[in-house]
């Protein structure tokens, strides 16, 4: 069974659960099929964890598909021949949810006496004399109260209940709240077979859709800030060798102005009318020219 839920505590399972399809005294006499034993008590409560959690159809399923889903799961993982109707397997869990949130409330009125010395197999011992001082029989539902105690979906049915129950009771005078209360903490549930109420956890498909598509448009959005970063970038580098080739030109046109200016000023020079000046005057712009004219030739060199 690819179940987390295939996984169960290790109980004898060729042990049949004595009386346990008849856990009330004041059990009706009508013709019955073969009683549940463990093995059925342990994929029945498989059945309802897994159909329950199932994030595409827990949420939004109505009583009568989501029983029929349970009795396919049933019938699809059992290895045993009894043949179980959707009717009983409905049944059977009633009275599973039943009794078992029962014992959890008393097996809570012990935990809250905080004795100290106990082991918890002590305080699940005095819980089993406490329901059977309540019920008037013993309970034999232990294999479904282990595995259903821990399940976040189980205490979250046990918390719904109880408030539930919490509402009716506040209808009640002080003096009759006050007296039930020393009974223990115990949920009594009296439900309807053909009401399924179903728990919060897990999403349904909706919710499961919508966050789908939160989580496409999240990386749409990632996507579109790294192509925008991206481009960015790209645009940075750009215009950066951009700017280095334009200053790249204007130091290339600086020097060309310079060069102008150095020859038209060599020019000015070389074209100078030194007859009509002094002597000293002759020979400073003589020695300007030759240096011009060395230079020329030497750099034409």
């Amino acid at each position: 069974m690819d179940s987390q839920f295939s996984e169960f505590p290790n109980f004898s399972t060729q042990e049949s659960v004595e009386n346990v399809d008849d856990v009330s005294q004041n059990s009706s006499k009508r013709v019955r099929g073969p009683s549940f034993n463990i093995d059925e008590d342990r994929l029945l409560i498989s059945a309802w964890l897994n159909i329950g959690m199932d994030p595409i159809q827990g949420n939004e399923q109505k009583c009568n598909t989501f029983w029929e889903r349970i009795t396919k799961y049933y019938h699809e993982y059992k290895v045993f021949d009894t043949h179980r109707s959707q009717l009983m397997l409905k049944q059977r869990w009633c009275k599973i949810q039943k009794y078992v949130n029962k014992f959890s409330g008393c097996f809570a009125t012990i935990i809250e006496r905080h004795e100290s010395g106990k082991t918890e197999q002590d305080k699940i011992g005095e819980a089993k004399k406490l329901f059977e001082v309540q019920e008037k029989f013993r309970f034999n539902l232990n294999h479904a109260w282990i595995l259903l105690r821990h399940q976040p979906k189980w205490l979250q049915l046990e918390q719904e209940l109880g408030d539930k129950t919490s509402k009716k009771r506040s209808k009640f005078s002080a003096t009759n709240s006050l007296s039930s209360s020393t009974t223990g903490t115990h949920i009594d549930i009296e439900e309807d077979m053909n009401t399924y109420n179903p728990v919060i956890r897990p999403p349904g498909r909706k919710a499961e859709k919508r966050k789908l598509r939160e989580a496409n448009d999240q990386l749409v959005q990632i996507q579109n800030l790294h192509e925008q970063k991206r481009e960015r970038d790209e645009r940075k580098v750009q215009i950066l060798k951009e700017k280095i080739e334009i200053d790249k030109e204007k130091l290339r046109v600086r020097k060309i102005e310079a060069e102008n200016k150095k020859i038209e000023a060599e020019m000015r020079i070389l074209s100078l009318d030194t007859s009509t000046m002094n002597q000293e005057d002759m020979i400073y712009y003589s020695k300007l020219r030759m240096k011009i004219l060395l230079g020329d030739m030497y750099g034409s060199c």
